[in-house]
């Protein structure tokens, strides 16, 4: 189940961040393609400022696309264009080609003057003069240059003609052009495209990593609670079918003999009622730490006279203490009080003593003690000769939680010291516990000193 649950977390993960990865690569792609489209436009106006040099050297177009006489050299009756308009002044004259090639390479742009072509169109007479020859194009220059002349925008797309332009008017209906293929625009795009699609890629594969990652930590914590569930079922089953069984069995002799007296048969009764409380008692501590583990339990500290509650709780116990032929000493400082729950201190002393004398062995001995260290106000108490494994010790506060040896041995159900660790949360104190052969276990309970 849980596999299935990472599954679906990893794909969920991979949805959302795809989707806000598409987004926010075509909002870049997006401004790299205007911004490169304002810096093509913003270069090709360049190329068309006015020209102030002599333009002896430049070419006219004649129909045929073939290169002009020159004026010297006689027509012999073939339509070509002259190599100047009539009039010079309102001509604009371009300056020659070589010069307009260095004009508009800026620093840092993407285009190049070799890459955009100028020409300078004269409506009236229907004259192309040619500044740089636009190789990439075969057809008819004027029928392009009429083309443009006739476009409402200065700068834009020629898609029949697979160009783009840019135009500047000069007086008696003349243009100034700039033309460039429109596959320079269009592999700006290709190749942005590109980069944005390998960037999204590796992206995704690396939040794919990341997920499966996170997943399996996230995960952790359900595999881990699964594992508390499931080891809370196999203990409360354990610990409900010895005294169910118990119960089944002494109704059923009861029912086998029942001529006989109740006082023939008070053994079984009070067994099958031994039983019972032993249910009741635990499913009372169930309905007691249930509550504890509540989010939203509420508790109001406040001043609880320690030294005063530990000591009655030992008077309380030192009947049991005795029974078991165990010492039960004090060391408790007089007149010490804490910022606590009251209800839960005296759970949590009389549940610590309680728990200390059911492991120590006879002969043994447990100390009690209250003291004063710097802020706090210690609870303590220590068993001598009882101590529990380093293995175990990480598990002594979960729930139904007992050791191999105790389990076979003690009675209880491993839910006083969850209850306990639980109360001193509420009531903001700390609770540790530590164990070793040699100097036997310790739990202490540092409170806040009121």
């Amino acid at each position: 189940m849980l596999k299935k649950y990472r599954h679906k977390f990893i794909a969920l993960n991979m949805i959302t961040v795809g989707l806000v990865l598409i987004i926010t690569f075509s909002y870049i792609g997006f401004e790299l393609y205007r911004n490169n489209y304002s810096e093509l436009k913003n270069v090709m106006s360049l190329v068309v400022k006015p020209w102030n040099t002599s333009h002896s050297d430049d070419h006219t177009y004649d129909r045929d696309n073939q290169p002009p006489e020159k004026p010297d050299q006689k027509n012999n009756g073939q339509n070509t264009q002259q190599a100047q308009p009539d009039n010079a002044d309102n001509a604009h004259p371009p300056e020659p080609k070589n010069s307009q090639k260095s004009r508009g390479k800026t620093e840092g742009t993407l285009y190049k003057n070799d890459d955009i072509y100028t020409y300078f169109y004269n409506s009236e007479k229907n004259t192309v003069i040619v500044l740089s020859e636009f190789n990439g194009y075969n057809g008819d220059l004027k029928e392009l240059m009429k083309k443009v002349s006739e476009q409402k925008e200065n700068f834009g797309f020629l898609d029949e003609y697979r160009i783009i332009y840019y135009r500047e008017r000069t007086e008696n209906n003349a243009f100034k052009v700039a033309v460039t293929d429109k596959w320079y625009i269009e592999s700006i795009v290709l190749r942005i495209s590109l980069i944005l699609f390998a960037a999204f890629l590796i992206t995704m594969g690396l939040v794919y990593l990341i997920s499966m990652r996170l997943a399996r930590i996230a995960a952790r914590p359900m595999e881990k609670a699964f594992e508390m569930e499931r080891q809370f079922v196999r203990d409360i089953s354990h610990d409900l079918k010895t005294p169910v069984t118990v119960i089944l069995v002494n109704n059923s002799i009861l029912r086998s003999n029942p001529q006989t007296s109740i006082s023939d048969n008070m053994q079984w009764i009070q067994s099958t009622d031994t039983a019972a409380k032993n249910m009741m008692n635990m499913v009372s501590e169930m309905l007691t730490l249930s509550q504890l583990e509540s989010t939203d339990i509420r508790v109001e500290r406040e001043t609880v006279p320690l030294s005063q509650t530990a000591e009655k709780t030992v008077l309380q116990l030192e009947s049991v203490a005795y029974e078991n032929g165990i010492e039960l000493k004090t060391e408790i400082e007089k007149d010490l009080d804490i910022l606590a729950v009251s209800d839960h201190v005296k759970r949590i002393c009389s549940g610590l003593i309680e728990n200390a004398l059911k492991y120590e062995p006879s002969g043994g001995c447990v100390t009690v003690k209250v003291c004063a260290a710097k802020k706090n106000t210690v609870f303590s108490v220590h068993n001598r000769k009882s101590y529990i494994p380093s293995q175990e010790l990480v598990h002594v506060f979960e729930s139904f939680y007992r050791g191999d040896k105790t389990r076979a041995s003690k009675m209880g159900h491993g839910l006083g010291l969850p209850i306990i660790k639980r109360m001193t949360e509420l009531s903001g104190a700390e609770l540790n516990v530590k164990s070793s052969e040699n100097e036997g276990t310790l739990f202490s309970v540092f409170f806040e000193s009121a």
